[in-house]
């Protein structure tokens, strides 16, 4: 009897089997587990494209807003408005959204992307970009709360990536771009970049060129009043005693002006008696005092006098120049004071502005 041929089962050709060493399917990549072997390197790499790309969107929210300044009304409000639109909507809503690179992720060869490794998208990107004012801005936390977030979490997430799935991811990680892709971004990135630094330097070299502009000082009263340029500014902690104190803290120089009725004081006093007095008085104060050669001039139409002293207060090397103007009914003292080294600089700045001294209402002799 013959064997059926199902029976046979040694014989019989055994079914192709996988072998151990075959290749199989991959599985997609999941940025989650991706991001997992980073350690603290992506850190660094977002921290650095951080900065890039402030300093970039600075220069030029910066150079537009230093426009809109010299623009009219009506075309400072669409300036601004452009200037805000493009750098907050066009930079990284769009820009991140539809490729995943702002200029700075793409200097440093990172990227924002999806769970599935594209680019975010518009609406993860304005997720993204809204949490990004709070965690990210220098001018409140200083992007404390992004860093601290990038440390903690496994998958390396900001609040923002949290909030909207993304992550950030090193390129090298992804499916390769096209040689023509990286070729686009790195020309219009380099293009955005020249752009940004030009508009800056542009309106900081226009400032430059600049001359400052002068501005009115009023007493309490407003009757006296002096020019100074726009980077004085006034100071109440100064002397009580002085009808006009002002500063420039950051270049250390000041000025007071000190009234003295002349039916107040003890006896009549010239002109050049009084000036000997304001002399006698900062001698007294000075260690080592010297003093420069007295000089007549004519302030506000009144006969005026006017000398410089140098000397040490309390260790520092001050620099003082002294005006003083007579009217019918005043002696006033216009003191300047600055640190020796600087004097020679702001000699003829302070001269200038101690020569507007104006009495309101009040004719020259």
């Amino acid at each position: 009897m013959e064997n059926h041929p199902l029976s046979q089962t040694d014989s019989s050709p055994a079914l192709p089997l996988p072998q151990a060493d075959s290749p199989l399917p991959a599985e997609p990549k999941r940025m989650g587990d991706i991001t997992q072997t980073y350690g603290a390197s992506i850190f660094f790499q977002r921290w650095a494209a951080h900065v890039i790309d402030y300093i970039l969107l600075f220069s030029f929210l910066f150079g537009m807003f230093a426009f809109i300044g010299r623009a009219d009304k009506a075309s400072s409000t669409l300036v601004f408005l452009l200037a805000l639109t493009f750098g907050i909507l066009g930079y990284y809503i769009l820009l991140e959204g539809l490729t995943g690179y702002t200029i700075g992720k793409f200097a440093l060869r990172i990227k924002a992307v999806n769970e599935h490794g594209r680019p975010p998208g518009i609406g993860k990107s304005i997720l993204r970009s809204l949490l990004r004012i709070v965690e990210t801005n220098p001018l409140l936390l200083g992007g404390l709360p992004a860093g601290i977030s990038v440390l903690a979490t496994k998958k390396k997430q900001r609040l923002g990536d949290l909030a909207a799935n993304t992550f950030v991811v090193k390129v090298k990680d992804l499916e390769g771009e096209s040689k023509k892709s990286v070729t686009l971004y790195a020309v219009i990135f380099a293009a955005l970049a020249l752009f940004s630094i030009l508009i800056g330097i542009f309106e900081i070299s226009h400032f430059a060129k600049v001359p400052p502009q002068k501005k009115t000082f009023y007493s309490s009263d407003q009757t006296l009043q002096i020019y100074a340029y726009s980077d004085w500014k006034a100071n109440s902690s100064l002397p009580p005693d002085a009808s006009i104190a002002l500063s420039n803290n950051i270049a250390d120089k000041h000025l007071f002006v000190f009234p003295d009725a002349k039916n107040e004081l003890e006896s009549p006093f010239t002109l050049q008696q009084y000036t000997d007095a304001v002399m006698t008085n900062l001698y007294d104060k000075l260690s080592e005092p010297s003093a420069g050669n007295l000089v007549r001039l004519t302030v506000d139409g009144h006969l005026s006098a006017q000398f410089t002293m140098q000397g040490t207060v309390e260790g520092e090397n001050v620099a003082y120049l002294v005006t003083v103007v007579e009217t019918p009914t005043h002696f006033y003292q216009i003191m300047c004071v600055t640190q020796a080294r600087k004097f020679d600089d702001l000699e003829a700045e302070l001269k200038e502005i101690s020569s507007s001294f104006h009495v309101v209402g009040e004719a020259g002799l």
